[in-house]
């Protein structure tokens, strides 16, 4: 019972920093990965997709974010998140099991039944 609460509180705590992530961004953000599939340890980062509406390259999109320790942000344009869906990239797989923390492009319900496919098979 002890191991369960220490996990519980590991996943409350990687939750309260993607929702601290959320909340500085203006996009659709998930969690992704192990806490979101609930395999995590207690070196697991906490990954959060941030799906927003970028005019930068890659590297430069989270210039301005203040990311906590552990936090590791994966910033796609629309169009970058929609493509990785449709064409079942690794990352799909990871949005398929995600937890949806905010929503501000409309898009998170398209995205993650795209992205179930994959995991599906189909």
């Amino acid at each position: 019972m002890e191991i369960y609460r220490w996990r519980e509180g590991l996943r409350r705590r990687a939750l309260e920093l993607a929702e601290a992530v959320a909340s500085a961004v203006d996009g659709t953000v998930l969690l992704i990965g192990s806490y979101a599939r609930g395999d995590l340890a207690e070196d697991s980062d906490v990954d959060v997709l941030v799906v927003g509406r970028f005019t930068e390259p890659p590297h430069r999109r989270l210039l301005g974010l203040k990311t906590p320790p552990g936090v590791e942000v994966v910033p796609l344009t629309v169009e970058e998140a929609l493509r990785a869906a449709e064409r079942c990239y690794p990352v799909a797989h990871d949005i398929a099991l995600g937890i949806v923390l905010k929503d501000g492009l409309g898009i998170a319900q398209r995205l993650v039944e795209l992205s179930r496919r994959c995991a599906e098979g189909r």
